[in-house]
C-alpha cells in the first residue's frame, strides 16, 4: 500500500512539474567505488577534496543516507528504484548478474521522457536488458565510455576480464592513462556537445576510485606520504570524529567503537601502511578533480545553474585483503604493476565512526556520504538533513523532476512498484518526520530504529539518532519493538 501511494504521489507531482511548464534540470549522478563515510573533506577527512566541499556548501549533505552495503545490490536500487533482490540482486547472486525483465533503469526512463543520456566507468545494470552488450547499451544511452565487468581491475591499461566499450562498441582502452581522467575527458566533451541542444540530459558518472587495486600518479600519491608520514591512524581518526561531531553529522557524545581503534592486524596494518593510506586519499582526491573539470564544462556551456548533481558512494570502505599482491622488483607501490588492498586498519579510518566494512550491515558498510547540489532548485543551501533517505530514492527523484511517470511497463516488461521515494521534499527543505521503513536482507529501519539480524537467534537492536555508531544493543531492553520490527522485515522481505 506504501508503494502504491508513493507511485501516486510521484504522478501527481510530475504531472504538477510539466503543467506549469518547470524547466526540468539536468542530472548528474557522481558514484564513488568503496569510499568511506569520513573520506571526503565535507564528512571529516583530511583528503583534499575542495571541489566536493564547495558543493557541499552551496548545498546539501545527508547525515542518514544508506545503501545495500555492496556494489550489485545497490547499483541495482540506484539504477531501478526497486529492492535490489526483486530485480535480480538476491543474496548469493552474481553482482555482474543482468538485471530481471520485470523493471526499467533511470537512464532508460528519462531517455524515453526527453533527455539526452550518458554514463562513463562502471556500466554495471544502465540497461534492462543486457548491460554487458555494448550495443543493447547504446539502445537507451547517447553516449558512453567503460568496462561493463564490474571492478577497475586496472586503473592504467584495460585488465584482462575487464573490456572497455565507447558508444556501441568495444574500445582500444589506451595504456598510461589514469581511468579518472579517461572517464573525466568524456563527461567534459559530453558537457560541450550540449550547448546548442534544447534537451535537458542526464550523466551517470561511475568511478572506479578508490576501490582496489590502491593504483594512482605518482604525483598525486607524493602529497599525501608527506601529510601522513608523522601521523598515526588514531590521531587521523580522532581528527575526523571531531569534525564530523563539530559540523553536526554525527551527535556529540559519539565515540569510536573498540573494533576500529583496534581493528584485526592484516597486510596493511604492517606493511607500506603509509603507501596504502596515501595511495587511497590520491584516488579520492581524483574523484574531486574530476568534478572540479566537469563544473568548469557546465558552466562553459551555462548549464551550471540548472543542473542538479549528486554525489554518494555505493557501499562503505572495504577491508578485504584476499586480492593482495606482493610488490614487484622495481615497481613503484601504487603503479600498474601493483595490486594492493587497504585493509581493515585503514577502511576503519575511512569508515570513522561506524564499525563495520563493506558487505556488513552496519552502519561501516551500508552509510554513505551524500552531497546534493543545484543552484536553481535547492532552498536553504549550507545545511544538514537527518531525514533518513537511501538509494533507491534517487530514481523516483529524478523522475519527479523531469516530468515523468513511474509506467506500468516498459519495452514490454511488466514493472514492479518502485521501493524509493522522491526526495524532491528534502531538496526543498521539508524534512519528512514519518517513520520510514528501510529493508535489507537482513536489517529493516523504522525511522530512528534499526535493527540487525545476525542469524535466527541473534538481533541488534540500536537508536540510531543518539547512537550513530551501534554501540549500545538495546535488544533485551525493548522486546516489543524488536518483535515490530521482525515483523516489518518479514512483511517487505518474505524470504
Amino acid at each position: 500500500m506504501k508503494e502504491l501511494l508513493c507511485i501516486s504521489v510521484l504522478c501527481l507531482l510530475a504531472t504538477h512539474v510539466v503543467r506549469h511548464g518547470a524547466q526540468r534540470p539536468n542530472i548528474i549522478v557522481v558514484m564513488a567505488d568503496d569510499m568511506g563515510y569520513s573520506d571526503l573533506g565535507c564528512y571529516g577527512g583530511e583528503i583534499r577534496t575542495p571541489a566536493i566541499d564547495r558543493l557541499a556548501t552551496e548545498g546539501i549533505r545527508f547525515s542518514h543516507f544508506s545503501n545495500f552495503a555492496i556494489c550489485g545490490p545497490s547499483r541495482a536500487a540506484l539504477m531501478t528504484g526497486c529492492h535490489p533482490w526483486k530485480v535480480g540482486q538476491k543474496p548469493g547472486a552474481s553482482i555482474f548478474k543482468n538485471l530481471e525483465k520485470n523493471c526499467a533503469t533511470l537512464p532508460e526512463l528519462l531517455k524515453s521522457n526527453g533527455y539526452t543520456t550518458c554514463a562513463v566507468g562502471r556500466l554495471d545494470m544502465v540497461v534492462g536488458n543486457d548491460w554487458h552488450d555494448p550495443t543493447d547499451i547504446a539502445q537507451s544511452l547517447d553516449s558512453f565510455l567503460g568496462s561493463a565487468s564490474g571492478g577497475p581491475g586496472n586503473y592504467f591499461k584495460e585488465a584482462k576480464g575487464t573490456p572497455w566499450f565507447k558508444d556501441g562498441k568495444t574500445y582500444d582502452r589506451p595504456e598510461g592513462i589514469y581511468s579518472t581522467d579517461l572517464i573525466t575527458d568524456h563527461v567534459v566533451k559530453f558537457i560541450e556537445k550540449q550547448h546548442d541542444r534544447k534537451k535537458p540530459f542526464f550523466i551517470y558518472i561511475s568511478h572506479y576510485a578508490p576501490h582496489w587495486p590502491l593504483q594512482a600518479k605518482a604525483e598525486d600519491i607524493a602529497p599525501y606520504m608527506e601529510l601522513y608520514k608523522d601521523k598515526s591512524l588514531k590521531t587521523l581518526m580522532y581528527d575526523r570524529l571531531a569534525k564530523l561531531i563539530g559540523s553536526g553529522l554525527v551527535p556529540k557524545g559519539t565515540e569510536l567503537p573498540p573494533t576500529s581503534l583496534n581493528p584485526k592486524q592484516d597486510l596493511a596494518s604492517r606493511e607500506l601502511p603509509l603507501e596504502r593510506l596515501a595511495i587511497h586519499a590520491a584516488m579520492v582526491e581524483s574523484i574531486d578533480r574530476s568534478l572540479a573539470k566537469t563544473i568548469e564544462a557546465l558552466k562553459k556551456v551555462d548549464q551550471a545553474e540548472n543542473t542538479l548533481i549528486f554525489i554518494l558512494s555505493d557501499n562503505g570502505a572495504s577491508a578485504q585483503m584476499t586480492h593482495n599482491r606482493k610488490i614487484p622488483r622495481g615497481a613503484r607501490p601504487g603503479d600498474g604493476d601493483t595490486f594492493l588492498n587497504q585493509g581493515a586498519a585503514i577502511a576503519s579510518l575511512n569508515n570513522v565512526p561506524f564499525k563495520g566494512y563493506k558487505s556488513s550491515l552496519d552502519e561501516g558498510g551500508i552509510a554513505s556520504p551524500f552531497i546534493a547540489w543545484w543552484p536553481n532548485g535547492l532552498k536553504n543551501t549550507g545545511r544538514i538533513s537527518h531525514s533518513p533517505c537511501h538509494i533507491g530514492d534517487i530514481m523516483p527523484t529524478c523522475l519527479e523532476l523531469a516530468g515523468a511517470n513511474y509506467p506500468e511497463s516498459f519495452n514490454g516488461r511488466k514493472l514492479i512498484p518502485l521501493a524509493g521515494r522522491s526526495m524532491l521534499p528534502l531538496l526543498q527543505d521539508k524534512e519528512v518526520t514519518d517513520e520510514r521503513v528501510m529493508i535489507w536482507p537482513k536489517a529493516v529501519r523504522e525511522g530512528c530504529w534499526k535493527l540487525i539480524i545476525r542469524d535466527k537467534t541473534s538481533v541488534e537492536l540500536y537508536k540510531l539518532d543518539s547512537d550513530r555508531n551501534e554501540s549500545n544493543n538495546l535488544a533485551s531492553k525493548y522486546p516489543q519493538r524488536v518483535a515490530k520490527m521482525q515483523a516489518l522485515h518479514k512483511t517487505h522481505y518474505p524470504h
